[in-house]
């Protein structure tokens, strides 16, 4: 059973018909940063905000940096956006990322990665791992714990984090101290059962899914476990990790999937199944108080895993 409140979004908000073609990119993505400001409610008070760049092979990586009240060296989560590879940005996500820094007790980066059709696979990769050199070189004038870093992100921010892992192992670099997954987006072949359970109805369709996948990945194979996490054979030695499902969601099976295979793998792994839930909800706290309540479940199993 969806959350009462959950329902009535769905059934106003996004109660929207879909026009044939195409999607209009331009509006697609205004529509991320309008439904950010109508469902994130007013942007929580944080000690302080401030917009910096990570260097990159292309020029720069603008960042967002949300540091608590809270006192002290923080832990860091370097956090990469939903939408597709194709729509969010520092704005969209600005009132989620000062709801984690808050309840997580830890500094937040946001980081703006270059985003599809404009550029394919593997651009947001790219840009990301440049923002994890950039916070793990100055995490301590941030204030933070370099021996306590996270990364993480939602939907196609979840894979771009569960990415990078993989490409810091396959370098010998030292891994993240815990990733985040929110309901990530893990499986470029779109074969799990839940795009026929959730295809319509539920927020994201498997049909819009299907098109990010085509669009960010370009000519990329779908194997590829760069570009699909879910694929790759070993996921040992990878960072512990807490993987949120929502319940009615094309991408449950994905995060279902990778919670299971890493476990197996051995890596310390928490899974967090938010029933009544759909795609997106965790950035839906002004409007969905169980939104606000899944995310201190979050939390708490961070500061958990952290130590």
């Amino acid at each position: 059973m969806l959350d009462p409140d959950i329902r009535r979004l769905l059934d106003t908000v996004f109660n929207v018909p879909q026009a044939p073609g195409a999607p209009d990119i331009a509006a697609l993505r205004a529509g991320a940063v309008s439904a950010a400001e109508l469902l994130g409610g007013d942007p929580e008070p944080v000690a302080w905000v401030r917009n910096d760049q990570a260097p990159a092979p292309h020029g720069a990586v603008a960042l967002r940096i949300f540091r608590p009240r809270a006192k002290g060296s923080l832990p860091l989560l370097l956090y990469a956006h939903g939408g597709g590879w194709v729509t969010g940005n520092l704005d969209s996500h600005d009132r989620l990322c000062r709801v984690l820094a808050n309840r997580l007790d830890a500094v937040v980066v946001a980081v703006d990665y270059r985003c599809a059709p404009e550029h394919v696979f593997p651009a947001a990769l790219d840009d990301v791992e440049a923002a994890w050199i950039w916070v793990s070189r100055h995490a301590s004038a941030l204030e933070a714990d370099p021996a306590r870093l996270m990364v993480g992100g939602d939907s196609s921010g979840g894979n771009l984090a569960a990415a990078l892992t993989m490409r810091l192992r396959e370098r010998a670099q030292r891994q993240p101290r815990l990733q985040v997954l929110l309901y990530p987006a893990l499986d470029a072949t779109c074969v799990q059962s839940t795009y026929a359970d959730f295809a319509t109805g539920f927020n994201l369709t498997a049909a819009q899914m299907r098109w990010y996948w085509t669009v960010y990945g370009g000519d990329a194979p779908v194997h590829l476990p760069e570009l699909s996490p879910l694929a790759h054979p070993d996921l040992a030695g990878l960072a512990p990790a807490i993987v949120v499902v929502a319940a009615c969601d094309v991408l449950r099976g994905d995060g279902l999937a990778y919670a299971q295979r890493l476990r197996a793998a051995g890596v310390p792994t928490t899974l967090i199944d938010c029933t009544g839930t759909v795609h997106g909800f965790a950035r839906w706290t002004g409007a969905v108080p169980a939104a606000g309540r899944w995310i201190e479940q979050l939390a708490a199993d961070a500061r958990t895993m952290m130590g």
